[in-house]
């Protein structure tokens, strides 16, 4: 039974308060998801206290797994949802091959669904405007936060990948200020490795961005802004594309912000770069 069905089913035992909850929760799924109970208390015209009293009405632990159950069912209903076909499409799925591919497609296409525009906005804006980006990924989110990384080289400066044996980590640590965002990449069920990092970034009034797999994600008491891309019936296959989806439109948006500015540092990071090359080639004449 979907926690849409649930909450029609358990409707007439709820007081009246708790009605407005459910009335709203059903009418509002994304704002829900994006939202934290205080918010949803404020437009529901209701107290924080009669959301979460919902919550456990409803037989769920608090809102946390409130929003982790609307994402589940948002993700059904858009399971039938057909995409706009191309001239591949044919070709593409009768092929296991074209079947991931159009499978990766569709998990992008509900995601997008979830997103809150808001929360994109507020959050690019912090990369636009922070003074430094640190990005932290560990384990197999190492290799994004590289990617991440080295992308955001291109469009501006002072960009940092936090690594955890770096001995240069205490000196990062110490020149993060309220003026710097942090991206944190958390698709792992938990999350000891970077606690200590994320709770000393929180205590500095650090903007920290998480994007993770779930809603659960202990990275949440932690988050200024918090993107799940993930559902339990996802692996880390499955939110790959998803992932790298996400990232390009989230520096898209931040490029939005000053489109001059991004393309003419960007020139000027490819001329260096070009330059850089044709010293490096130089050399090597003259070794040979």
């Amino acid at each position: 039974m979907s926690i849409h069905e649930d909450i029609k089913k358990r409707f007439v035992r709820l007081s009246k308060g708790q009605r407005k909850v459910a009335q709203f929760v059903m009418d509002n799924p994304t704002t829900v998801i994006a939202n934290g109970a205080a918010e949803v208390g404020r437009l529901a015209n209701v107290s924080e206290s009669t959301v979460i009293r919902f919550c456990y009405a409803m037989d769920l632990s608090g809102y946390v797994e409130l929003q982790e159950e609307m994402r589940e069912y948002m993700m059904s209903q858009n399971e039938g949802v057909n995409l706009q076909p191309t001239y591949t499409v044919k070709k593409l799925t009768n092929s296991s091959f074209g079947r991931i591919m159009q499978q990766d497609s569709q998990n992008i296409q509900e995601t997008i669904q979830l997103i809150n525009d808001q929360q994109i906005q507020k959050s690019s804006k912090w990369m636009h405007e922070a003074d430094h980006i640190y990005i932290l990924g560990t384990r197999h989110n190492a290799y994004v936060a590289n990617w991440l990384a080295n992308t955001l080289k291109t469009l501006r400066s002072n960009i940092k990948q936090l690594r955890l044996d770096s001995d240069d980590l205490v000196n990062q640590m110490n020149s993060m200020g309220e003026h710097t965002t942090l991206i944190v990449l958390s698709f792992d069920k938990q999350m000891k490795d970077m606690k200590m990092i994320v709770e000393i970034a929180k205590m500095k009034k650090v903007k920290i961005i998480a994007i993770t797999g779930s809603a659960f994600s202990p990275i949440r008491e932690y988050a200024s802004a918090l993107f799940a891309l993930g559902t339990k019936k996802h692996s880390s296959l499955n939110i790959a594309p998803v992932l790298f989806s996400f990232l390009h439109a989230l520096l898209e948006e931040m490029i939005s912000l000053d489109k001059g500015q991004y393309e003419k540092y960007q020139q000027s990071y490819e001329q260096v770069e070009s330059n850089v090359l044709f010293l490096d080639a130089a050399r090597e004449k003259q070794v040979f």
